[in-house]
């Protein structure tokens, strides 16, 4: 059997017991605890998927295992149980209701020997200083960094075995989508990102590769999260396509920032869900803050996530909502 059929195989056997319908997820990253900008996009994805109808999976993305936290999990599953964000229990998971992307380097090595076998990788022995180098015209930096110039790209196989990291081969065509909330989206992989890197000189998986393969053989069909990854988007449309998956539809949600218009994250001390729950703070509480962000309720309001899910009513008004939201929005 080739590589390509094993990964095809992987593909076949991993979606077999998936049914038809709508597929969603949330997918943090256990680094450290979960803010309110962590949970405000777990709370869309959440509502968008249940107002569909639709099976909810968690997945953990915990390839980077340095930059993983030993009680993170934990503290994330708690939070989302506390904040009554329920979750479907994955296919193929024995032990856990969730998905843990550590326990699946087989399946991203399968699906990368396939794009292989397509010819639609090469190996990268490029530093960032050699492209720092080659690299000198301000159009050629983007928003994540510098535009790969493409030093490797004609490499004969006996040069390339001494790479250090594997990058896709970008096409010269444009990548257009119309988001659910963002609208139209327009992007050329060659001029504005550039080959891409789909495994690290370290051996890790990057963000972009992984996530792609997890949805295709999860059957997503919906992708809700923060409008920080519009960007992004693009390069996993066209890995969709080349790893034989359908594409889902895009959800990108406003992001939540400060009085200063920062965005909430981890490194900037944002107060952890955690703190709130050992302070006493009520779940139904933080739903109504979160939810009156983008006036999906009254400011004010108190009420659980099943409460708010009714309260929505229909997909329709729960987008309307989403589409005519700020970007960034301050939020406490």
């Amino acid at each position: 059997m080739s590589k390509k059929l094993k990964f095809v195989a992987l593909l076949e056997k991993e979606r077999e017991s998936l049914g038809a319908g709508v597929i969603g997820r949330y997918a943090p990253s256990p680094t450290g605890h979960l803010h309110r900008g962590n949970l405000f996009a777990a709370l869309m994805a959440w509502l968008q998927c249940r107002l569909a109808g639709g099976q909810f999976f968690l997945r953990f993305e915990d390839l980077d295992r340095p930059r993983v936290r030993s009680n993170s999990l934990d503290s994330i599953l708690q939070d989302l149980q506390w904040l009554g964000l329920n979750w479907d229990a994955a296919p193929g998971e024995l032990e856990d209701s969730f998905i843990s992307q550590s326990k699946r380097k087989f399946i991203y090595d399968a699906a990368l020997a396939y794009l292989g076998d397509q010819q639609k990788i090469f190996s990268c022995r490029c530093s960032r200083k050699d492209i720092a180098f080659a690299v000198s015209a301000p159009h050629q930096r983007t928003q994540e960094g510098l535009i790969y110039p493409g030093t490797c790209r004609s490499l004969s196989k006996n040069e390339s075995f001494k790479a250090c990291v594997w990058r896709y081969r970008v096409p010269e065509s444009d990548v257009v989508f119309t988001d659910e909330v963002s609208g139209i989206y327009r992007q050329s992989l060659a001029r504005d990102v550039g080959d891409f890197v789909l495994r690290r000189a370290d051996g890790v998986y990057a963000y972009q590769f992984v996530v792609v393969v997890d949805d295709i053989l999860m059957g997503v069909t919906d992708v809700v999260r923060g409008a920080d990854l519009l960007e992004s988007t693009p390069r996993q449309i066209e890995l969709f396509h080349s790893l034989g998956g359908g594409v889902p539809r895009f959800w990108h949600v406003p992001l939540l920032c400060d009085a200063h218009g920062v965005r909430l994250s981890k490194r900037n001390g944002t107060k952890s869900i955690s703190s709130l729950r050992e302070a006493g703070e009520r779940a139904e509480v933080l739903v109504g803050q979160l939810a009156a962000s983008v006036s999906l309720v009254a400011e004010g309001a108190v009420l659980s996530a099943q409460e708010l899910l009714e309260e929505i009513g229909t997909l329709n008004h729960f987008r309307q909502k989403l589409q005519q939201a700020p970007g960034a929005i301050n939020h406490l």
